[in-house]
């Protein structure tokens, strides 16, 4: 009865309280009674919002036929109205950007068309061009005397503020020391003290026009054209002078050669002075009255005319374009291997730059047809701020260097970590900015009232993944552990590695754990970022856990076993262990549930720790290591370790082996006597870990030509048989020939 109620009737009062919950209480009471009575409810049946798979049971169970169908057809209609839409709004994106392309074609043919036919009739304009230059009250020439005395009393008055600042110039270019910040000083200053006769130039020119508006006539009008055009281009001059430094070697912030300095400097220059004259000639002749139509092809010509130059400068330099590329992006110097990413940037570098100049010239020169305005803040902004990124690039590293000083392994990874960190800054504004230069704001396309949920996802998730990244190049930074290289070879010496270090051993364990925890974190907020609840993921993940723990629970011995090993530090990375006898090496690596050895014959066994019982640990404190030495039975004790004395002195005396003994060599007399009439005599040693396989084999060699020279000899086992004849039959056996008899088995037994 209970199993019925809990198994039955409870489920269905559940979907019964569910359902309502997703309706009306009058449709939920009509649907019931309609089910109840066995016919279709009056009100159309509706599909809720959410649904799971008890409540399709439950609604499977209480609607009749036609009203599945009907369901099933509104269903199919609305998916089909929403392909509909979907496919209508891709085919009114496609069609506006056909119909913009045709509108643009159909101007850009108007305006050419109508400015072929203004050039081609520039004659009947005489009477414009007249009435123009009539407003000159000392006719043509001196209308031209004027503007001429306008401009050369604002380039007199910059020549003059140069001449006046030579001796600051000469003064900042010599600079005494050559540390980068007093460069970028020198430079900001050199700048500003070049950017005055500009400002020079500008004022004099707007104050000398106006008194001689009387004779300049029509060209009042040209002034601000004028002034404009050459304080633009020289200002622009000036700022890429001291970018690039060309004159001043000492003071350039750029990381440059003279020669890459000097041609980009003189590209630049070139493509300002064309620019700016077209510009100037331009001005002419809507003032002299020919109208705009010849000033829009001087612009388009001159426009052109820089695009050619840019273009030609790429394809001539294409390989020092890659080894700019090169150097601003490989770290490391030029024995760093660079990864695919950056090999494809470098290789594609200077074909991006050809197809960027040419989409950029494609799409100024359709906008100055089209509109007659100059839209430059793309095109020449985007190649300005390329430009002016090793620079920034510079910066930030110096800056870094300056915060962060020393010489050492950790400062010089916190700088890699924070100059990575910067270079990733420099990286967001970057794009941000150009694409603001194109018109875009990013952040309104992502974070806007009106911007899709894609964009908004695809922006948090990739705030997440970049602060994920600089918090793990800090944690690489902070924790990080040389590679070692393996010395469990019992016949090499060890003396010349660094010891290691409990924390040394520990490291790479922490980073691995706060790697694993940095991701769990980071997908986590990606997740929820992109609209997923991520609760029911934690509760599953616990269970998960619990369910991990009781089906792996030799794994949780093995894990629980190496912290409490850890713990004891019972080993180090880079330690001689031995477990038995025939298990011992090097500790190469440690994870969070075995070690792996580097045998002394180069194998390498990973070891659960649950499957360690006992450690011997070769590499703590000091170790005392003992020799045995069979001698012949008529061999003097006192003689014996008189010898071994001497050696010993020996050893501590020696450059090489001295520092490696703790306590000498000395001897501990006869440890015992063999039963095949020898004396074994015991020596030993106390030295540092590990240096006892190198030591006893030097002691040994030594010892072997002390005790030859000083006529003792080492006993050889022997085998003595006494034959039934009696003493005088008694033969020796020492290495030698066994007798006949002993072989064949005919000999007595020895008494």
């Amino acid at each position: 009865m209970l199993n019925y109620i809990f198994g039955r009737i409870v489920p269905a009062l559940c979907v019964v309280v569910v359902m309502a919950a997703h309706s009306t209480p009058a449709e939920a009471q009509i649907g019931l009674a309609g089910a109840a009575q066995g016919t279709p409810s009056q009100a159309p049946p509706t599909l809720p919002a959410d649904l799971s798979p008890e409540m399709v049971d439950a609604l499977m169970a209480r609607l009749t036929d036609t009203e599945i169908r009907a369901l099933l057809r509104e269903e199919l209609h609305r998916r089909a109205d929403e392909r509909a839409a979907a496919e209508e709004v891709q085919v009114e994106i496609l069609a506006s950007i056909r119909t913009r392309l045709t509108r643009m074609a159909a101007t850009i043919e108007t305006r050419v068309t109508r400015w072929a036919k203004a050039l081609a009739n520039l004659g009947a304009r005489r009477a414009k061009v007249a009435a123009k230059l009539a407003k000159a009250e000392n006719g043509v020439w001196g209308m031209i005397a004027a503007a001429l005395a306008v401009a050369a009393a604002g380039i007199g008055a910059a020549y003059a503020t140069i001449l006046a600042s030579a001796a600051w110039r000469r003064w900042l270019i010599t600079p005494r020391r050559g540390r980068y910040w007093d460069r970028v000083v020198r430079t900001i200053a050199l700048g500003l003290l070049e950017m005055a006769p500009v400002v020079v130039f500008v004022f004099v020119t707007r104050t000398v026009a106006p008194l001689l508006s009387g004779t300049l006539g029509p060209m009042v009008n040209y002034v601000w054209i004028y002034h404009v055009g050459v304080s633009y281009g020289w200002g622009f001059i000036v700022v890429a002078r001291r970018a690039f430094a060309p004159d001043a070697s000492e003071i350039r912030i750029a990381h440059l050669s003279d020669e890459a300095a000097v041609r980009l400097h003189q590209l630049v220059r070139r493509a300002v002075v064309i620019g700016a004259a077209g510009w100037l000639l331009a001005g002419l002749s809507p003032t002299l009255g020919f109208g705009f139509p010849p000033a829009m092809v001087t612009v388009a010509l001159s426009g052109t005319a820089v695009a050619a130059l840019l273009l030609v400068a790429a394809l001539r330099n294409t390989g020092r374009i890659r080894e700019a590329v090169s150097g601003l992006l490989i770290e490391g110097g030029a024995g760093a291997e660079p990864g695919a990413l950056v090999r494809i940037a470098v290789s594609g570098a200077a074909v991006v730059l050809i197809a960027y100049l040419t989409v950029a010239y494609l799409y100024w020169v359709a906008h100055w047809l089209e509109r007659g305005q100059q839209r430059l803040d793309g095109p020449a902004g985007t190649l300005v701020f390329a430009l002016a990124v090793p620079i920034l690039d510079r910066l930030g590293l110096e800056l870094v260097r300056s915060i962060i000083r020393g010489n050492s392994p950790a400062a010089e990874r916190y700088r890699n970590a924070f100059h990575g960190a910067w270079r990733m800054l420099i990286g967001i504004v970057t794009v941000f900015v150009i694409a603001g230069l194109w018109g875009l704001d990013l952040y309104a396309l992502a974070k806007g009232e009106n911007a899709p949920a894609w964009a908004d996802t695809a922006f948090d998730v990739g705030v997440t993944v970049l602060i994920v990244w600089l918090i793990w190049r800090l944690i690489k930074a902070a924790l990080h552990t040389e590679p070692r290289t393996s010395s469990a070879g019992e016949s090499i010496d060890p003396s010349d590695l660094p010891a290691a270090t409990r924390l040394g051993t520990l490291t790479p364990l922490f980073r691995n754990i706060l790697l694993a925890f940095l991701l769990a974190t980071g997908v986590m907020i990606a997740l929820s970022a992109s609209g997923v609840d991520i609760g029911p993921l934690l509760a599953s993940a616990g269970i998960l856990g619990i369910a991990i723990g009781f089906g792996a629970q030799a794994l949780v011995r093995d894990v629980f076993s190496g912290a409490f090993f850890l713990i004891d530090d019972a080993f180090r990375v880079g330690e001689y262990i031995e477990l038995d006898k025939d298990m011992r090496g090097e500790v190469e690596s440690i994870s969070i549930r075995s070690l792996q050895l580097r045998h002394h014959k180069g194998a390498v066994i990973t070891i659960p720790f649950g499957e360690m019982k006992h450690i011997t640990n070769h590499n703590r404190d000091w170790v005392i290591y003992k020799m045995m030495f069979r001698m012949e039975p008529d061999t003097d004790p006192v003689k014996f370790k008189k010898l071994v004395k001497q050696v010993g002195k020996e050893f501590s005396a020696h450059p090489e082996h001295g520092p490696k003994f703790l306590e000498p060599l000395k001897s501990q007399g006869v440890y015992y006597v063999d039963d095949d009439s020898a004396l074994v005599f015991r020596v030993k040693f106390k030295c540092k870990p590990r240096m006892q396989f190198v030591l006893r084999r030097e002691i040994y060699h030594r010892l072997r030509e002390v005790f030859a020279e000083a006529g003792i000899r080492l006993a050889r086992r022997k085998v003595e048989v006494v034959s039934a004849g009696g003493e005088g039959a008694k033969d020796s056996i020492a290495g030698g020939a066994v007798p006949e008899d002993l072989l064949t088995g005919s000999g007595a037994p020895p008494a």
